[in-house]
């Protein structure tokens, strides 16, 4: 995610510094277009001087009105199926970010950035990668975090079988030419014609593993998902030599590609990767309990995080959706920051997972 790079920057570059303004806003995804309300934004922007004016004064305002309607103007819509939008504004910087979960409407003027419903957005939310295969043809898309996007390929991909092949691929339709007095020609066998469609098929689909795995898969070292007919997906998982392609599911083909079939194709598998993703923040913290890794307290997590000696800090759940401001909130959220800028990772859990604590730090590995 960017926001590690981004928070960085804050911490290093002197020149960027608070007040912060974290506004955070859901969007209405349609198809391949969506927007926001601009009525909502106006509440937000209002409530953002109020906030700003009774902690700040007014002398800056200005300044970070013309940022944040600026940003406004300059946002390009990338990721139809974004369900949030978060913009964090500084004295010199904007951020923004697409969210795949709704987060509150809300905004908040502090001296760090708030990203807790940033974490929220991004709660879980797996990166993989689609080959959308058929004996003719293949494409790829990439899911960061969630949202679905077209992958550019190299000119030397094996996009299609026919100029790959240089034939015509099986799934063309066989022509007939009719020849004088009515009758056609003989064709040859069928078990001929089917043997020469299957090493067609065959001889494709390595050369499309091939590229995936040398110039993809080798280099993100993501799952690879086959969107295929279960047919089609089934030859090529017996062909491939790619220790990154999924071999528990499928997605069907949409009839229709666009962001809105897209996300509706992709619900399954990122629900079992975010399963996954679950199961394994609970086997660390299981881990780290044996191996006394484990630390609870909101100063001794605050103090590790500030020394950089957490891997991840983990937060109960509620902590990143409550909107009331509270201080035990504002510590999480300035903890997080420092866990992330050291290279950790932050992640929410139910409550119960954690012994029922608002937070908990798993310390490095020695």
């Amino acid at each position: 995610m960017s926001l590690k790079h981004d928070l960085k920057n804050i911490v290093v570059n002197e020149e960027v510094s608070g007040p912060f303004i974290s506004l955070f806003l859901p969007l209405y995804p349609s198809k391949d277009n969506f927007k926001f309300d601009d009525t909502e934004f106006n509440s937000l922007l209002s409530k953002a001087k109020k906030q700003f004016i009774a902690k700040y004064g007014e002398k800056n305002w200005s300044k970070y009105e013309k940022k944040i309607k600026a940003t406004q103007n300059d946002i390009i819509f990338d990721y139809a199926q974004s369900k949030s939008l978060a913009i964090i504004i500084s004295n010199e910087t904007a951020y923004h970010y697409y969210l795949p979960r709704k987060v509150d409407l809300q905004v908040r003027v502090t001296d760090k950035p708030y990203i807790l419903p940033i974490i929220r957005g991004y709660e879980y939310m797996p990166s993989y990668n689609i080959a959308k295969i058929t004996r003719s043809s293949f494409e790829m898309f990439t899911v960061k975090n969630g949202l679905v996007s077209q992958m550019n390929l190299s000119d030397d991909a094996p996009v299609s079988a026919e100029q790959a092949l240089n034939i015509d691929t099986p799934d063309q339709k066989i022509r007939m030419e009719q020849r004088g007095g009515g009758s056609y020609d003989q064709f040859r066998g069928t078990d001929v014609k089917a043997e020469a469609e299957q090493a067609n098929m065959d001889q494709y689909f390595r050369m499309v593993d091939e590229y995936i795995t040398k110039h993809i898969s080798l280099k993100d070292h993501l799952k690879v998902v086959l969107m295929a007919t279960e047919d089609d997906a089934g030859e090529f998982k017996k062909l491939s030599h790619n220790h990154f392609l999924d071999k528990e599911d499928t997605l069907t083909i949409p009839a229709v590609i666009n962001h809105e079939t897209l996300e509706k194709a992709t619900a399954k598998i990122t629900k079992r990767f975010i399963d996954e993703s679950r199961e394994k923040i609970e086997d660390a913290i299981d881990l780290a309990h044996s191996k006394k890794r484990y630390l609870e307290g909101m100063k001794d997590v605050q103090a590790a995080a500030k020394e950089g000696r957490l891997d991840t800090t983990v937060i109960a759940h509620e902590l990143a959706v409550n909107e009331t401001e509270t201080d035990e909130q504002v510590q999480a959220n300035v903890i997080a920051i420092d866990t992330l800028v050291y290279g950790g990772q932050v992640d929410l859990v139910d409550p119960a997972v954690i012994n029922d604590q608002s937070i908990v730090g798993i310390l490095r590995g020695i």
